[in-house]
């Protein structure tokens, strides 16, 4: 498919046409924190919304952002209206975090394969704790 260029005239001053009319829109709100970028904001329907974040900074890449960050999804998105529920996905975004069961297997010297990592399977509030390099996956549902 490729874009369709349309042409029309336009009557009014540049002042009187840009104090009718949105020249610019932003999702955001607020700023991110500088160490934290956002990797996707795809609207899913009418009230719902995939949201991807991540920290792109590594451990001990920076004294000062390389530390993990706390922000408040609502703060950030108040222009896409009031969170109302929010549900961390896996990383591809098509199974709930709290669903995923990762393989366990045993390896030739009888160790298991299980590594315990503390993982956040839900969000109580909007506020999101994002460690170095860590990615992380939302559906959100706003009023």
């Amino acid at each position: 498919m490729h874009p369709i260029a349309t042409f029309a005239t336009n009557l009014q001053d540049y002042n009187s046409y840009s104090a009718a009319y949105y020249q610019t829109w932003s999702a955001l709100t607020d700023t991110l924190p500088l160490n934290v970028h956002l990797l996707t904001l795809d609207q899913l329907g009418p009230k719902d919304y995939l949201i991807r974040v991540e920290n792109y900074f590594e451990l001990f890449e920076d004294d000062t952002y390389s530390q993990p960050v706390t922000f408040d999804l609502q703060s950030i998105f108040k222009s896409i209206g009031v969170i109302t529920n929010t549900v961390e996905l896996t990383l591809s975004a098509n199974l709930p975090l709290s669903d995923m069961r990762r393989l366990d297997w045993l390896t030739d010297t009888k160790e298991s394969s299980h590594v315990n990592v503390t993982e956040e399977k839900s969000l109580k509030d909007t506020n999101t704790r994002l460690t170095p390099m860590q990615i992380r996956t939302f559906h959100v549902t706003v009023a």
